[in-house]
């Protein structure tokens, strides 16, 4: 008798929102996809390709539906273990966007020179679409206009509550604060404001009055070209004041 490979899919409710994990999930697990629209995170997990969403997981496939019972129960042992060891994990937010093949195909040469090793440009942006290749591998590839970071926003109580998108010069890491831009006392005020303090809770850390406080953060914002404490935090981050 022929062997019947695993066809049953499976769906676990959670009663939690899995989220706030997956920017550490994806620093752990190799091969995985952050996806941002909507937020999810896919992945393969004892050779099971799993798609975990806010508050509900999809994997496939099982042989039965106990086989699939029991899968569920090693997934959520291993997401809880992520879960309490977090803090020793750098987390990575970095999303990819999931493109159609014809999407990339318009970024392509077209010219199914083969030179990629695949068959057609149009093959080539199909296994492109789903990261079984990369686009250096192919030598008429567009080059981009821009590249993009991004940044985390985090309450004071270490929650991610956003994120911020930057465009990124090519000579990013080099960059440096430049001379004379912001005072000493400035440079103060922002490594506080980019730890999450408040105005009055920088005032007392550095023995000053929350009007004065407040009059350096203006002068902040108006140098940097920013408007809000998290865009702030995020030239300070660049910068790497923080």
């Amino acid at each position: 008798m022929p062997i019947v490979g695993p066809k049953l899919g499976a769906r676990f409710e959670v009663g939690k929102d899995l989220s706030p994990l997956f920017p550490y999930l994806n620093a752990s697990l190799p091969a995985a996809k952050y996806y941002s629209g909507p937020p999810r995170l896919q992945f393969v997990f004892e050779k099971v390709l799993c798609t975990l969403y806010s508050q509900e997981i999809i994997a496939a496939a099982f042989y039965d539906e106990e086989s699939a019972r029991c899968f569920g129960d090693r997934l959520l042992k291993y997401l809880n273990e992520t879960y309490e060891k977090q803090h020793a994990i750098k987390p990575d937010y970095k999303t990819v966007e999931q493109l159609s093949p014809m999407d990339i195909y318009q970024l392509l040469p077209q010219t199914n020179c083969g030179k990629c090793g695949q068959e057609s440009c149009l093959a080539f942006a199909a296994f492109l679409s789903k990261s079984q290749v990369t686009p250096d591998e192919c030598p008429g590839f567009s080059e981009p206009i821009a590249r993009k970071a991004v940044y985390p926003i985090f309450n004071k109580e270490g929650k991610l509550v956003s994120t911020v998108e930057l465009n990124i010069p090519e000579q990013a890491d080099q960059m440096s604060v430049p001379e004379n831009l912001l005072t000493k006392r400035e440079l103060e005020v922002l490594r506080l404001l980019a730890k999450g303090m408040s105005n009055p809770e920088i005032a007392e850390s550095l023995s000053i009055s929350h009007h004065t406080v407040k009059s350096h953060v203006t002068h902040i914002y108006d140098k940097l070209g920013v408007n809000d404490r998290a865009l702030a935090a995020v030239w300070a981050s660049l910068h790497k004041l923080i």
